[in-house]
């Protein structure tokens, strides 16, 4: 797990346990459509030189707009299927703290979903590994469903360590005073919770 800043603001008395970002390995796609995209724009400059060379207008003109046109095409995947997955990732946080767990960034409606930890029911892990060490921490990455009953719950996708995470979300609750792993009944809502909302890295 690591520890970084985040832009929850916390209660008098909250703290922060862990605050994550989603797994590198979210990067791999972006980083991939960069290759391809420089790579088919590359190509295709070529082509349109070796294949179109005029020396006389209008067509030199129209040389020069079909280049363009491609460079447009080129800058516009790159913002779709890179820029924006990354700025994505590198803005999105999962945030546990010792009364809430927040889900922080651009997939959350209006910067943030927290639900308090006093209402929840159950966590799971659906992908990965669902105990601490059973595969290697640095690579292991899954989705990790934490429900909070008629609150609604949190879906934190492609989380790093997701049993590790999970692990430390039980505990927290725990300390909150009133979860058992069986359910939870007792309790108030945390103030200015989100109600049923979901949430996880898009792209």
């Amino acid at each position: 797990m690591t520890r970084s800043r985040h832009a929850l603001d916390l209660a008098p008395g909250e703290d922060t346990v862990v605050a994550t970002r989603a797994h590198p390995l979210k990067l791999v796609a972006p980083a991939l459509a960069a290759w391809a995209i420089v790579f088919g724009y590359s190509a295709l400059r070529r082509v349109l030189d070796l294949t179109w060379r005029p020396t006389a207008t209008p067509w030199t003109t129209l040389h020069a707009f079909v280049g363009w046109l491609l460079l447009i095409a080129a800058l516009l995947l790159a913002w779709r299927f890179v820029l924006s997955p990354a700025w994505r990732w590198l803005r999105t946080r999962f945030v546990l703290t010792t009364a809430r767990l927040a889900l922080v960034g651009p997939p959350a409606r209006n910067g943030a979903v927290f639900l308090p930890l006093n209402e929840l029911r159950s966590v799971r892990v659906t992908r990965g590994a669902t105990r601490p060490g059973e595969a290697r921490e640095g690579l292991d990455r899954g989705t990790v469903l934490a429900d909070f009953g008629g609150l609604g719950g949190l879906k934190l996708a492609s989380c790093p360590q997701p049993a590790r995470f999970a692990a430390l979300v039980r505990e927290s609750a725990a300390d909150a005073g009133n979860y058992s792993g069986k359910g939870n009944t007792a309790g108030p809502g945390y103030p200015g919770t989100h109600i049923a909302q979901q949430g996880g890295p898009r792209g």
